[in-house]
């Protein structure tokens, strides 16, 4: 596949992890999509933030998509599959995804408050090989994440005021 074919790809499948921020929006979840892609390039799993609907830190796009990926293949090892995430993973993820044995991860938007742990990571021998790609329709990623927290900022002043 030439260069051209391969970015193509690449924001086929994160258009399809921003489909599953904008679900992560109705529910009023932070809009973190993902999508998990095994090597023959069908989805097997997709996963949207729903951290605050479940009150539990494990409800991350990227842990949803696995699972839902482990349970289509049948099995917790997903090598060869590629990892779609519209915001870059927080170190859970980031342990999640290793130890899922997923070869690649793509992103979108760099993380604020994560931002490039992925580069300074010591990973572990099985995981030497994987690979990481950022960048891929960034702007819309971004664009997603900005209007929502702009959105929530509003409604927290909007409450203050008529506290006050």
């Amino acid at each position: 596949m030439n260069k051209d074919a391969m970015r193509e790809q690449k924001e086929f499948f994160m258009g399809k992890a921003l489909k599953q921020a904008v679900v992560a929006l109705k529910y009023d979840e932070v809009p973190i999509g993902s999508v998990v892609v095994s090597k023959e390039g069908t989805i097997i799993g997709r996963g949207y933030n729903r951290m605050e609907t479940a009150q539990c830190q494990l409800a991350h796009a990227e842990a949803r998509a696995i699972a839902q990926a482990c349970k289509k293949i049948g099995g917790w090892r997903l090598n060869g599959c590629t990892i779609y995430v519209t915001l870059e993973p927080c170190l859970m993820c980031i342990g999640l995804i290793q130890l899922s044995r997923v070869d690649a991860i793509v992103y979108g938007a760099p993380s604020p408050l994560f931002g490039s742990i992925i580069n300074g990571l010591t990973l572990p021998t099985y995981a030497k090989q994987l690979r990481i790609e950022c960048g891929i329709r960034e702007q819309e990623c971004v664009a997603l994440l900005q209007s929502f927290f702009k959105t929530v900022r509003k409604k927290r002043k909007d409450r203050s005021e008529r506290q006050s």
